[in-house]
C-alpha cells in the first residue's frame, strides 16, 4: 500500500530544555544550521511522503512563521533559504494545535481529519532523530510493504535506562522481529528485553480509534503503548525495524550536544575546523 502522509508530534512541553523553550519549540532547536523538525521533514520527503501534518502545542507561533509562511519568500538573495523553501514546496504542511489529554497518543487523533481514511501512515516525534544513509520511513514503509503489519522503529537501550521508554517483547523464531508485547517505562527487573522503542512508526487508522477507547494511563497521559498492545492483543500484526544509523534525541541539554556534535562531526567542512580543538580535549 503506497504511504503518503506523516505526522510530526510537536506539542511537548519541553520543560527539559527550559528556559528556551519556555517560548520557543524544543523542535526548532538548531542542529548546525537547521531547525531540529526539518531534518525529520527531509526524511520524510525523501521517504516518498508529500502531506506532513506537524501537531503543534501553544507555542505554535515559531513554527508556523517558519512552516507556514505568509507569502512566497523572496528567492536569490541567500541560497540556503533557497534550499529550504525548495524543500518545503514538496510537501503540502499542514499545523495543527493539539486538542485532548497530555500525553504521545493524542497528537494522532489530533491529526486524524486530515488522513487519507484507507492509507497507512508514518508518525515521528519531533524530538527523535533518525541519522543514517536510508531515510528510516522509507525503510518502515518497505517492511510495511513486505509483511503488511504496522511497523515501528526499535534500538538496543542499556538495561539501566529502559526505564525511559517503550520495551518491546519480540515473538520467539519470528524473522521479521513482530511485536509480542510492548510495555511503557518498565523497571529493568520488569522489563522483558532492552529492546526500546522510539519515535519512529507507521501506523494505520486501527491505531486512532484504539486510542479514542483508551484510558488514560500511566501519570494520566494517553499512552501510545497501551494503544499497540490493545492492537496486537486484537490480532493485529506488528513488526520492528532497527536503525541501521544513529538514533539521536534532542530532548535535555547533554543529548542535544551530543546530536549536534553527530551533525557537525559528518560535515567534512566542519569536521576539520573542529579537528584541533578535538584533539586538545582529548589530550587533555
Amino acid at each position: 500500500m503506497k504511504v503518503t502522509t506523516g505526522v510530526i508530534a510537536a506539542a511537548g512541553s519541553g520543560t527539559r530544555m527550559l528556559p528556551i523553550t519556555f517560548s520557543y519549540p524544543k523542535e526548532l532547536l538548531p542542529i548546525i544550521n537547521k531547525p531540529a523538525i526539518h531534518l525529520i521533514i527531509e526524511d520524510f520527503i525523501d521517504s516518498g511522503l508529500n502531506r506532513i501534518i506537524i501537531v503543534t502545542g501553544e507555542n505554535s507561533e515559531h513554527l508556523k512563521r517558519n512552516y507556514e509562511p505568509a507569502s512566497p519568500p523572496t528567492r536569490g538573495i541567500h541560497k540556503p533559504l533557497d534550499e529550504f523553501f525548495d524543500r518545503l514546496s514538496q510537501a503540502e504542511i499542514i499545523i495543527v494545535e493539539q486538542e485532548g489529554p497530555y500525553g504521545n497518543g493524542t497528537p494522532l487523533m489530533t491529526a486524524q481529519p486530515h488522513l487519507p481514511a484507507d492509507e497507512a501512515f508514518i508518525y515521528a516525534y519531533g524530538d527523535d532523530l533518525i541519522k543514517s544513509k536510508t531515510p528510516f520511513a522509507l525503510r518502515l514503509i518497505e517492511k510495511h510493504n513486505r509483511t503488511g503489519a504496522l511497523a515501528i522503529g526499535t534500538q538496543e537501550v542499556p538495561w539501566e535506562e529502559v526505564v525511559k521508554y517503550g520495551i518491546a517483547q519480540i515473538k520467539p523464531g519470528s524473522a521479521d522481529l513482530e511485536l509480542a508485547d510492548v510495555v511503557e517505562k518498565p523497571s529493568p527487573a520488569e522489563a522483558s528485553s532492552n529492546l526500546a522503542m522510539f519515535g519512529r512508526f507507521l501506523l494505520s487508522q486501527e491505531i486512532i480509534q484504539i486510542l479514542k477507547e483508551t484510558p488514560l494511563g500511566r501519570s494520566n497521559e494517553l499512552w501510545l503503548t497501551d494503544a499497540i498492545r490493545e492492537y496486537i492483543r486484537r490480532g493485529g500484526r506488528v513488526v520492528t525495524e532497527s536503525v541501521k544509523g544513529q538514533w539521536l534525541t534532542i530532548g535535555d541539554p547533554v543529548n542535544y550536544l551530543k546530536t549536534v556534535n553527530e551533525y557537525a562531526l559528518s560535515d567534512p567542512e566542519i569536521r576539520r575546523a573542529l579537528a584541533p580543538r578535538l584533539r586538545e580535549l582529548l589530550d587533555e
